[in-house]
């Protein structure tokens, strides 16, 4: 029947050849473009690549913008894939608090799928049993690290060798990102895998130019994710991809090696062993868990602690300290709080948190101005789910613009002004919840070292306000230096390197 379709065709002239030929792209185009029954509505895209170039710069502020006329709730095209953005604290807390499960996967692409051994890690990883125990084991691991003496410790050591650097500067004007990255790696280091580098360590410098690379080319994800057929080609972000891939895969491979050689299972001393001590457990007791514990499963696991845990609390400082140059009012007070709650005799410790409402709330403030992953990870819906009216298919993409919940004039006062007042009460006491702010997500993908970063994050800040009265360079008066870095910045980016003056404060 088909030959026979064909071979008429074929023999009706060159007319009917066209208008065959013109009708069947038509319809391909037409199926293309054609927005599932349901679904929010959105922007028309283009055949195969959607709506991928409306939204190539600053997407968080295009799908602002869109909200205008599409509503909180829309759908656009990302090449072959559709995505539903989020742009409303309502909807956001519908979704993932009501609806966890629904909610809870991960889209797959071929970059992560690489990177990752298929989805072994925790970040991008679908929702899962195996996923479920490899966060339980995570925040366990982090809990046991992470937090109280131990980290204060290992932060009050690094930030003092950090203070060294600083000093041998003299007042003269130093980029405080390189600083920062040296520092943070260093405390990584030490809870994922019980290493004290120098700060200078080539390891260190191998840190940050891996993260540089792989950030800036593939931050936001490969073409081939959203166009399937472009995997096939032997380009040369491939090649980068791949050579980027095996070095890393040797460096936490090697780390899994060396830490399995001097194990000791009645004296865990890091992360990665914690998590080498819960595989053997499993595999001793005989349990069914074992193909969810294997050497792939650990090594991606202390690579998102490790990669994820480094890369934003770096950017956030980075960001802490510009604003702090910009602001010199606001960070007179921060330092004036520290000194009357802390003094100068001694460092700040996690207990002195509930005490520094004006710094804490400055902290908090930074997170929502800088907004350093603006539509964070994306989501993806493990089944067909209401959402509203809507009806939003399985499997379909779904991305939190936190931009737009950080600056929606309905829920904040002067969304567009840096303000530690947004998170204080008429008392001068912290706003533990407030609306419209999920920094750090929320439901079952959750930020998994929220903890980690807030406690961190805290002990760096006051030591370096406790320590350090930081101001812009002399000539750089009349320029911002957060104009040099915007949401969505990566690691080391040339376009977000500016420089501030460090002095010691005298006491």
């Amino acid at each position: 029947m088909l030959l026979n379709f064909v071979e008429t065709i074929f023999t009706s002239g060159n007319g009917t050849i066209t208008v065959v030929l013109l009708t069947i792209l038509a319809s391909l185009i037409y199926w293309s473009i054609r927005r599932p029954s349901g679904m929010p509505p959105g922007p028309m895209g283009l055949p195969i690549v959607g709506n991928m170039l409306d939204i190539l710069d600053k997407p968080h502020v295009k799908f602002e913008k869109m909200t205008q006329k599409y509503g909180n709730v829309f759908s656009v095209k990302i090449g072959q894939r559709w995505m539903v953005v989020l742009n409303q604290i309502d909807v956001v807390r519908d979704a993932l608090l009501r609806k966890p499960d629904e909610f809870a996967g991960r889209p797959h692409y071929h970059s992560v799928g690489l990177f990752t051994e298929n989805g072994k890690n925790i970040i991008s990883a679908d929702f899962s049993a195996t996923w479920k125990l490899h966060r339980k084991l995570s925040h366990s691991a982090i809990r046991n690290f992470a937090t109280g003496k131990k980290l204060e410790s290992i932060v009050h050591e690094v930030t003092e060798r950090i203070g060294k650097r600083i000093d041998e500067q003299h007042g003269k004007p130093i980029d405080p990102k390189h600083v920062v990255c040296l520092g943070i790696y260093n405390i990584l280091g030490r809870l994922c895998f019980a290493h004290k580098y120098e700060l200078d360590d080539p390891r260190i410098t191998w840190f940050i130019r891996q993260s540089r690379e792989a950030l800036e080319n593939f931050g936001v994800g490969m073409l081939a994710d959203f166009i399937p057929v472009l995997r096939f080609l032997p380009t040369p972000g491939v090649r980068k991809m791949k050579q980027i891939i095996e070095e890393s895969h040797n460096f936490l491979y090697d780390e899994l090696e060396l830490h399995r050689k001097s194990f000791d299972p009645c004296n865990v001393g890091d992360i990665l062993d914690s998590l080498l001590l819960a595989q053997k457990e499993t595999i001793d007791e005989g349990n069914d868990l074992g193909e969810s514990l294997t050497d792939a499963h650990l090594v991606h696991t202390i690579g998102d602690i490790f990669g994820a845990g480094s890369d934003t609390t770096i950017i956030t400082i980075h960001w802490t300290l510009a604003i702090m140059a910009e602001y010199p009012d606001i960070q007179k007070k921060v330092a004036m709080e520290i000194e009357e709650v802390v003094g100068h005799g001694r460092l700040s410790t996690l207990g002195d948190r509930g005490h520094l409402a004006y710094t804490e709330a400055t902290m908090m403030e930074v997170l929502r101005f800088s907004t350093i992953a603006p539509l964070g990870v994306p989501h993806s819906t493990t089944c067909d789910v209401m959402l509203g009216d809507f009806q939003i298919p399985k499997d379909t993409m779904v991305s939190i613009n936190h931009y737009a919940l950080h600056f929606d004039e309905d829920m904040w006062d002067k969304p567009k002004l840096f303000k530690p007042e947004h998170f204080l009460d008429d008392s001068g006491s912290i706003r533990q919840h407030p609306n419209s702010f999920l920094p750090f997500s929320a439901g079952r993908r959750s930020c998994l070292g929220e903890s980690l970063a807030k406690a961190e994050l805290f002990l760096i800040f006051t030591w370096f306000l406790q320590n350090y009265e930081i101001s812009k360079v002399p000539g750089d008066k009349g320029e911002s230096l957060l104009e040099r870095i915007k949401p969505g910045s990566s690691i080391l980016r040339e376009l977000d390197y500016y420089e501030v003056i460090m002095k010691r404060r005298v006491y």
